[in-house]
């Protein structure tokens, strides 16, 4: 399964999630977004400390998603 989801935080940057891992136009939450997730989980998997983090700070602006 191909997914990809984007917030957009307060300050005006942009956080993606995907398989992939994570991603961010700023290179210090992306740090921070990977560094939380590998203490949570090795699969794709949103933990409960970013997912508080970006319901209080971000703005869901995109969802992609294919079942093949």
């Amino acid at each position: 399964m191909d997914f990809a989801f984007k917030w957009k935080h307060q300050d005006g940057s942009t956080v993606e999630f995907s398989p992939a891992g994570w991603k961010s136009d700023d290179p210090e939450k992306t740090d921070w977004l990977t560094k939380m997730n590998q203490l949570s989980s090795s699969t794709p998997a949103i933990p409960p400390g970013i997912r508080n983090w970006l319901q209080e700070y971000c703005e869901l602006i995109e969802f992609r998603g294919s079942s093949t």
